[in-house]
């Protein structure tokens, strides 16, 4: 066997995904499409409504602050009874989210706190499931092309539902448009809950051990991802949740907010499928470095003037980034929680302290945000709050350098 089909041999072994994954994906890309054809649509739907980003805003911040003992109380459940039931559950919970969205119409804008509460409770079961499916289903052979795969799903996804959904809302009025985009979104939700009844059904009857999961911060390597995880969601919790925002408000046009989306969201599609398909462990340091890069030059425009030139180079470049950085750093995360998760025994309590770490991050940033909506000049205070998301970017990297090293050296060892 030559070289060329040696390599060959090794690319088509990594991208061969057993059936358990590969119905993984297919939940997570009904779930991905039900939630980007409404998810940017909901905050400007009741940004229309209520002319009040700070109100718009709250909704993310709740919750965010919902889903994390969501999250943990389904990490419990999932121990207790079966993997994918918090999958289920969290499905059921964001069908009754947009189910009360579309009974009440545009009288929800007065029940944003509650319906934050509802939406994140289901995103935390949700997400719980995912996250210890994804450990329990894949091998680090396939990972990097798991979260390839994953992340271009979840790019095309991006890419087709906005644009969908701001053609709807353009073309139709209002009171038809909204209505028709979260039915669309409800029906994905439905074929996702119904796709995860096909998941392996592993019971399991373990206590979920707490004291276990704190023990884990003795090892150095782990704290360090506890940090970035923090550092991570702190600036992709307050961009995520504000940016479609800004587009809309500086375009006044959803169409033109979900074109805007369709054409930065392509470029991840082949950043995920590029990166997913040929990265290989020793890359990691190099990848990492180069996304960290790439965001921080994409900061630099709308931390000193916001409008459509910056936002959309803004967006271009963090398309481009964020799988470049993000699929080698997901990988090193489930990597350590195979490492440190006792032959099994604790991976969900390792996921659920992850999800702690990120809900930190969210939280904070996203807190700071509101307030500074609420109780400041934006035209004063959102440039210096910007520059300090670019900082606040440039510490995963930091923190995840010597653990992504050590990684590299124990798989050529």
């Amino acid at each position: 066997m030559n070289l060329q089909e040696t390599t060959d041999t090794h690319v088509s072994v990594r991208t061969k995904l057993p059936k358990p994954a590969k119905m993984l994906l297919s939940v997570n890309g009904l779930n991905g499409l039900g939630m980007n054809l409404s998810s940017l649509f909901i905050n400007v739907y009741w940004y229309k409504l209520t002319q009040d980003m700070s109100v718009t805003l709250l909704f993310t911040l709740v919750s965010y602050v919902a889903w994390l003992p969501a999250f943990a109380l389904a990490g419990w459940f999932s121990k207790r009874f079966s993997r994918k039931s918090a999958i289920v559950i969290g499905t059921i919970t964001q069908l009754a989210f947009y189910g009360v969205i579309l009974f009440y119409g545009e009288q929800s804008a007065y029940w944003i706190p509650q319906l934050g509460v509802l939406y994140g409770v289901g995103a935390g079961f949700y997400w719980l499931g995912i996250n210890v499916l994804t450990v329990k289903l894949t091998s680090p052979s396939i990972r990097d092309w798991f979260n390839g795969a994953n992340g271009m799903i979840g790019s095309i996804t991006g890419m087709l539902g906005p644009l969908l959904a701001g053609w709807t809302v353009s073309a139709t009025p209002d009171r038809i448009g909204y209505p028709l985009v979260f039915g669309a979104a409800f029906l994905c939700f439905l074929l996702s809950m119904l796709a995860s009844f096909q998941l392996p059904d592993e019971t399991s009857r373990e206590p979920f051990q707490v004291r276990s999961m704190l023990g884990i911060l003795r090892q150095a390597k782990w704290r360090r991802l506890t940090f970035a995880f923090v550092a991570l969601a702190f600036r992709e919790g307050v961009l995520s949740a504000a940016i479609g925002l800004w587009v809309f408000v500086s375009t006044q046009n959803e169409g033109t907010t979900g074109q805007f989306a369709f054409l930065t969201t392509l470029l991840s599609v082949v950043s995920f499928y590029v990166v997913g398909r040929f990265a290989q462990e020793h890359h990691h340091r190099g990848l990492l470095a180069a996304g960290t890069v790439l965001f921080s030059l994409s900061m630099v425009g709308i931390s000193i003037h916001m409008n459509q030139s910056t936002l959309l180079l803004y967006w271009i470049m963090d398309s481009i980034s964020r799988p470049i950085f993000d699929t080698p750093f997901n990988t090193l995360t489930y990597n350590y929680v195979s490492r440190f998760d006792l032959g099994g025994k604790i991976s969900t309590e390792l996921v659920v302290w992850r999800e702690i770490a990120l809900s930190v991050g969210r939280i904070s940033s996203v807190g700071m945000l509101v307030m500074l909506y609420k109780w400041t000049d934006p035209a004063l205070t959102l440039g210096l709050f910007l520059g300090l998301i670019f900082l606040v970017g440039l510490l995963p990297l930091l923190l995840v350098w010597k653990v992504a090293a050590a990684s590299n050296s124990a798989a050529s060892n």
